[in-house]
């Protein structure tokens, strides 16, 4: 080593951290308000307890099932020495019917975890519509919403951000005139929300308003259809995802 050369030596503990730089020059750091934080923590918890109960209910079950062929195997087992072949062969189907519920169940829970670690949650529609509704409505437009369904997988964040932008674009179309509705419809296909208003539709909308809301339904994957009053109507059918 030169003597213009310094040398440098690292502790030899391993728990050494190298100190964080500084921001640099320009950069700004935006820190979330307690608020925001506690909001989502309480989110966070929520979710956690909607999962905890879902997973739970089929456990539940599939302990069940499984107590249900310990009793019966055992009942077949004694009944080997005495009953007749055909009385052994329907004991047999009833052990096969029961295996046929835990393949169900045990399919239904796989589904589930899966999603869920996908980062998917069971979100109720009905629910989250009810929160668009009370950010969006107003004394002069109140918005009402009517209707339920199973729960729908997905991210509740964007479901309730399309419902938002939904809510913003009939407020356009009608100038902000009249009370809006959701609607939550559980369908065979799926679940669908119907947004819409009382309002006279207007010759032109706010094309940002417009981008908004296809943004948001291209993020979520919803299908969107016009209402019964056609494409020049104020209303919108939203066809939400169904979860793979």
């Amino acid at each position: 080593m030169s003597p213009n050369q310094t040398g440098v030596v690292l502790p030899e503990s391993t728990d050494y951290v190298l100190p964080v730089p500084p921001p640099k020059a320009g950069e700004v750091v935006v820190v979330a308000s307690h608020r925001d934080a506690a909001a989502s923590l309480r989110r966070g918890g929520e979710v956690a307890r909607t999962l905890g109960d879902r997973f739970l209910a089929l456990a539940e079950s599939q302990q069940l099932f499984a107590d249900e062929l310990r009793q019966r195997l055992g009942s077949l087992d004694t009944a080997i020495a005495e009953d007749s072949r055909a009385q052994l062969k329907g004991a047999v189907r009833e052990i096969l019917g029961v295996l046929d519920w835990c393949d169900q169940v045990q399919s239904d829970l796989v589904r589930d975890c899966r999603l869920a670690a996908a980062g998917a949650e069971p979100v109720d529609v009905a629910e989250v519509a009810a929160i668009a509704a009370a950010e969006r409505q107003s004394s002069e437009q109140p918005v009402v919403v009517t209707g339920t369904s199973g729960p729908w997988w997905g991210a509740a964040s964007l479901l309730l951000e399309l419902l938002q932008h939904a809510l913003d674009l009939v407020a356009e179309r009608t100038q902000g005139i009249g009370a809006r509705f959701v609607e939550v419809d559980q369908q065979a296909a799926g679940i669908q929300v119907w947004v819409h208003g009382v309002g006279e539709p207007a010759d032109q909308v706010d094309a940002q308003a417009i981008e908004r809301f296809r943004r948001a339904a291209q993020a979520i994957g919803a299908i969107v259809r016009p209402d019964a009053l056609g494409p020049g109507g104020v209303g919108m059918v939203l066809v939400l995802p169904v979860a793979s």
